[in-house]
């Protein structure tokens, strides 16, 4: 009986583990009617700040941003769109 307990604890556990890929959270402004703004900038909660280069595409400075932000303990970090 405890090893069949042990072995369901080990499963429930490993299905709770943080994921080993960070997850990024965006926060973005929708007006009312559903549209939105492209994004230009883009902030964390530590003030650090991320700015659309020229040419560079909605997503690319998303995906930049992503890559730089600093992800908290369990791979979770939230930008906001300024």
């Amino acid at each position: 009986m405890t090893k069949t307990l042990d072995a369901r604890l080990r499963a429930v556990e490993d299905r709770l583990s943080p994921s080993t890929e960070p997850l990024t959270i965006l926060r973005t402004v929708v007006n009312i009617d559903g549209s939105q703004a492209e994004i230009q900038t883009l902030r964390d909660k530590k003030g650090n700040e991320w700015q659309r280069q020229s040419g560079e595409t909605e997503q690319s400075l998303i995906d930049r941003a992503s890559l730089d932000c600093v992800h908290n303990q369990w791979g979770v970090a939230l930008l906001f769109a300024a």
